[in-house]
């Protein structure tokens, strides 16, 4: 039954990450990645709870409530908030239409899928589903990143990255130790509350948030 709900859960997680990159607003992108992690949450929740009940553990039930803390609630608010202070001028975010980053999408998923089927000690199928879903995600966070002009829609694709590397480590292994855990949202705060300050100080300076435009700094 856990690993039907684990499974789904992966599917959805990756499902979101297709949502994420056919959305053309930055308000859509932090609604994407907010829903993402909660589906990450939810699975986190499940393996503590089945953890607890086997093996008496609670690392995994506390790392779930930081995901809904930091990643449901905090981060989201406060990328919010910083795009609240931004001028907003409507322009075109994504490099390339989106259409053809769907189907590079679908391509990176499949690239996952034969690349993890040759990886010995992966026969199970559930885990490879999973793992295909977990990786698939950490591509398209990449391909996000890179294909967002914005500089908050290029922080929304870190943190996608970031949440398939933590999925990924947790249908692999099927538990991470509880300070590596700490260690990994201590310092993706971190990044977001730089990155946040980053934001503000392109706009002051440019009037937009729009990466682009440092371009002007060349000599």
């Amino acid at each position: 039954m856990n690993s039907n709900l684990l499974e789904t859960l992966s599917v959805l997680i990756l499902l979101s990450s297709f949502v994420l990159m056919a959305s053309k607003r930055i308000n859509s992108y932090i609604k994407t990645f907010r829903i993402q992690s909660f589906l990450i949450a939810l699975a986190a929740g499940i393996m503590g709870l089945r953890s607890l009940i086997s093996e008496g553990r609670w690392d995994f039930l506390v790392v779930c409530l930081l995901i809904m803390i930091f990643k449901v609630l905090y981060i989201p608010n406060m990328l919010n908030k910083t795009y609240k202070n931004v001028s907003y001028k409507v322009e075109k975010d994504f490099i390339l239409n989106i259409p053809i980053l769907v189907l590079l999408c679908c391509g990176l998923v499949v690239f996952s899928y034969f690349t993890l089927t040759g990886v010995d000690g992966l026969s199970q199928d559930v885990l490879n589903l999973q793992l295909v879903n977990a990786v698939s995600v950490i591509w398209i966070g990449l391909l996000f990143m890179i294909s967002r002009k914005k500089a908050i829609g290029q922080i929304i694709g870190f943190l996608v990255i970031e949440n398939g590397l933590y999925i990924t480590a947790m249908y692999s292994t099927q538990e991470m130790p509880f300070i590596v855990d700490l260690g990994i949202f201590i310092d993706l705060l971190t990044f977001v509350l730089i990155m946040g300050v980053m934001t503000f100080r392109i706009n002051e300076k440019f009037e937009s948030i729009d990466t682009d435009q440092l371009n002007n700094l060349k000599g």
